[in-house]
């Protein structure tokens, strides 16, 4: 306890001054126990009646017994006459820290109270919802479908209120819904944005949730009269409040310069049972609020990319660097750190001689496994990581180019995952360090180890890139697959190896080129199907970094008219820090884009 009364001085008496706020974030981590004396604090047992939730009418209403709104601050519905406590639903009335009144958290719907959410909805004004669950977690229903799965077909969900689908864009960690609402003869439209990367009891990935929560607030402006912003998860506490917290704060931030984490929390908690889960959830409320004060704001309308580019590379005359610089610095400087621990499979003796370097060790949560054995004894490693595009998670797949002993696993990882497209984006003649791993241009097929046979079906040669399609053979030879009478189907990959980007050279000689063979590789994608693309490099961290970001920072053009090449270099290094591996890459991808804008944006 002693050196906990020693901490006591140290947390915040009120609200704190962004300029301070960086300090205060340092002494959570110099301290390791502070804070969880501040959550502690915060979250001191508030107790008010929950006499309308512990009704036994109501008792299949809550999801979970303990997660429960209190009396004073629940939301009362409009009783439907004959139906004793209709008027309950579980979901409270929160105040954010500028806008009373601002929020309402509520429990995801379950079979029972499908149509007292959209009662909710409809009775309070919302036009938006925020759900932070997937509706499956594992096995466990998290949250009931609420609303409908096909554009256009109406659906009622036990009550008087029309639910229709208007639109849906998937994305790779959320997907927005719009819907119509009809009550007799009103009708309204509501948005629907629906984050799915945040699993229970983990933390999202903070640029990705800041991302999010933008397009969150774009949104809220299309609705001037809107009512208070609805979110929930499973139980409407752990998730719902963390989000609420960070994003109450950024509106603080934003419009008085100050941040009040340990405060808000402390209202949260005597609002409604459980709001921020426990002290990893609330350390990644002030690692998001970091997040968002050391980026600032990262993307603008591509309408001004070419004189933005100039801008960025003018020399600031004070610290002698330009906005490239300075922007890469930051990314640097916020990349993920993984011990061995992280990356225990590949730092194991059996796969040791599988990794070209020790330094780019993939994490296993983020690794591909393979499931297709060479032999009785062999692993599932392989050097790999997934990463995700704009579009859709794990997109991409990133790998070193394959040793003598590990092409057979190559194509394990292309069979087992999938990977109809694989983009090699060094050209190394054949040698025994880097050798040929798939069938040259004289061979009709060939064998690579016990289980696969590559066949060639077709070859084409254009200015600086090559390709060819394969057909996959696959013999099973492992007893576990024997065993489980799985069918070995051949299965086609397209092969594309860029000719114009010379070992030894930071980017290609045409950035044409590149851009190119991006859209053939999405032209062969929309015929064939969207596996993740296998991307090649001698190392695995040098090019293919460049392909990814570039490929993210294009689909947000695509889709939002936006561009944000800062956030695309944060995303495709969360699972590799070393990718985009120095500032000329870095500086490419912006050049990459901009080739993408001036020559086929708006053209397709």
């Amino acid at each position: 306890m002693h050196e906990d009364a020693k901490l006591m001085p140290l947390i915040p008496k009120g609200a704190i001054e962004s300029s301070n706020f960086l300090k205060h974030l340092a002494l959570l981590r110099k301290y390791e126990v502070l804070a969880k004396i501040e959550f502690q604090i915060a979250t001191k047992g508030e107790n008010h009646s929950t006499r309308h939730a512990t009704k036994e009418a109501n008792e299949l209403k809550n999801s979970y017994k303990k997660m429960i709104p209190y009396d004073y601050n629940r939301v009362v519905l409009e009783a439907l006459p004959g139906v004793p406590d209709s008027d309950y639903i579980n979901a409270s009335h929160i105040d954010g820290i500028l806008k009373p009144n601002a929020y309402i958290a509520a429990q995801g719907p379950n079979e029972h109270t499908l149509g007292d959410f959209w009662r909710l909805v409809w009775e309070q004004n919302s036009h938006v919802i925020v759900m932070l669950t997937k509706v499956f977690d594992f096995i466990r229903v998290m949250c009931d479908r609420y609303w409908p799965l096909d554009v256009d077909h109406p659906e009622f969900y036990g009550g008087e209120i029309e639910v229709i689908l208007l639109s849906e864009t998937t994305l790779a960690n959320y997907n927005i819904r719009t819907m119509q609402l009809k009550k007799g003869e009103e009708v309204r439209k509501v948005s629907h944005l629906h984050y799915v990367a945040w699993p229970t009891h983990t933390n999202p990935f903070a640029c990705a949730l800041l991302d999010f929560r933008r397009r969150v607030k774009s949104y809220i402006a299309l609705y001037p009269n809107n009512g208070p912003l609805i979110v929930h998860c499973s139980d409407g506490c752990g998730r719902t409040g963390a989000y609420i917290c960070l994003d109450s704060n950024l509106d603080l931030a934003e419009e008085d310069g100050v941040y009040d984490v340990f405060g808000y929390t402390k209202s949260l908690r005597s609002a409604r049972r459980g709001m921020v889960e426990d002290v990893n959830q609330y350390r990644f409320i002030y690692e998001a609020l970091e997040e968002s004060l050391i980026s600032g704001q990262t993307w603008f309308p591509v309408s001004q990319i070419s004189q933005r580019l100039k801008h960025k590379s003018q020399k600031n005359p004070i610290t002698r660097q330009n906005e490239y610089q300075r922007e890469y610095e930051k990314i640097s400087n916020t990349s993920a750190k993984f011990t061995i621990g992280d990356r225990a499979g590949g730092h194991r003796l059996e796969n040791r001689d599988k990794n070209r370097t020790i330094s780019t060790v993939p994490p296993d949560n983020f690794r591909p496994y393979l499931s297709s054995f060479q032999s009785n004894d062999s692993t599932d490693y392989i050097n790999a990581v997934f990463v995700d595009g704009y579009l859709r998670s794990k997109e991409f797949i990133v790998t070193e180019w394959p040793m003598t002993h590990t092409v057979p696993d190559f194509w394990s990882l292309v069979y087992d995952h999938d990977c109809n497209s694989i983009v090699v984006l060094s050209d190394h003649p054949p040698s025994s360090n880097y050798p040929q791993f798939y069938p040259s241009e004289k061979e009709k097929s060939k064998k690579f180890g016990p289980v696969f046979t590559i066949e060639t079906v077709s070859h084409s040669t254009l200015p600086n890139i090559k390709s060819w399609i394969f057909r996959i053979l696959k013999k099973v030879v492992s007893l576990t697959e024997l065993m489980s009478g799985v069918k070995a189907e051949p299965k086609t990959t397209q092969l594309f190896l860029i000719t114009c980007w010379p070992l030894g050279h930071k980017v290609p000689t045409s950035t044409n080129s590149l851009v190119e063979l991006m859209n053939m590789v999405e032209r062969w994608r929309q015929r064939t199907s969207f596996g993740p693309v296998l991307l090649v490099s001698s190392n695995g961290r040098a090019r293919v970094g460049v392909y990814c970001a570039a490929s993210i920072a294009i689909e947000q053009a695509i889709e939002h008219e936006e561009v944000d090449v800062f956030t695309a270099a944060k995303v495709v290094r969360r699972h590799r820090p070393q990718l985009v591996e120095n500032i000329t890459e870095y500086k490419y991808c912006y050049d990459l884009l901009l080739n993408y804008i001036m020559n086929y944006h708006h053209k397709e």
